[in-house]
């Protein structure tokens, strides 16, 4: 495995992001996925997550979007998600044929922003994410909304002890992707808080954990690996 910081700019033009890229041994090109962090905790955690994607056999890649603070406007997270996804396409060990984007927390609402805006996405992933965002959140895009502008597979894991996104809101999100046809996959994890799958989250629970990456390792396969997908 070969891993390291990195830095790129934001599709503003002048912002410099910091970011951390976990790949497989040999040159590729590989399938690869889009990490988008949750506000609390950590870097650690995530990059423990891209090492465990690049175990998978993916280029894995953490966008540094908290440059912007914890709750930002969503343009300039618009601009910096188009920069990661130039840099992570441009780079020549990376199959731009088979990239996805996995989203944690606040970072399951910018997931659903890049699957609707770039069509490169070939999947999305939302770990304990957001259906709606907090009442106390700045104004933007709902994901309720974004359901009926992405058309690309999308695998949903939340908790059922969600205080944060509570598992009411998600409920409503699957019916309305069920009733716009869309390929949404929801698989919810009983017991499980707000951040069960991000070992320096304070809601980490590990059996929760393994069984989302589990499912969300089949669901890389189907999607990234699978000719037929």
């Amino acid at each position: 495995m070969n891993t390291g910081q990195v830095t790129y700019l934001s599709g503003d033009g002048s912002t410099v992001l910091e970011g951390y890229v976990a790949a497989p041994d040999g040159p590729g090109p590989h399938p690869a996925v889009l990490v988008l962090r949750g506000v609390a905790g950590p870097e650690d955690g995530y990059i423990e997550i891209c090492q465990r994607l690049a175990d998978w056999g993916c280029l894995a890649f953490l966008h540094g979007w908290k440059v912007r603070g914890d709750d930002p406007p969503d343009r300039p997270v618009e601009q910096d998600l188009a920069g990661a996804k130039r840099f992570l396409f441009e780079r020549a060990d990376v199959d731009g044929r088979r990239v996805a984007v996995f989203g944690f927390c606040r970072g399951g609402v910018h997931a659903l922003m890049a699957a609707a805006a770039h069509a490169e996405f070939r999947a999305a992933a939302v770990f304990h994410g957001f259906a709606f965002r907090p009442e106390q959140a700045q104004p933007g895009l709902q994901p309720f909304d974004l359901v009926e502008q992405v058309d690309v597979p999308v695998l949903v894991q939340h908790g059922t002890e969600d205080i944060q996104a509570p598992i009411g809101g998600m409920r409503r999100l699957e019916a309305r992707a069920k009733s716009l046809r869309k390929n949404f996959r929801f698989r919810y994890h009983d017991g499980a808080p707000h951040g069960f799958a991000v070992r320096t989250h304070q809601g980490f629970e590990p059996n929760a954990a393994e069984a989302s990456f589990a499912i969300a390792r089949s669901f890389v396969d189907e999607i990234l690996f699978d000719p037929r997908g």
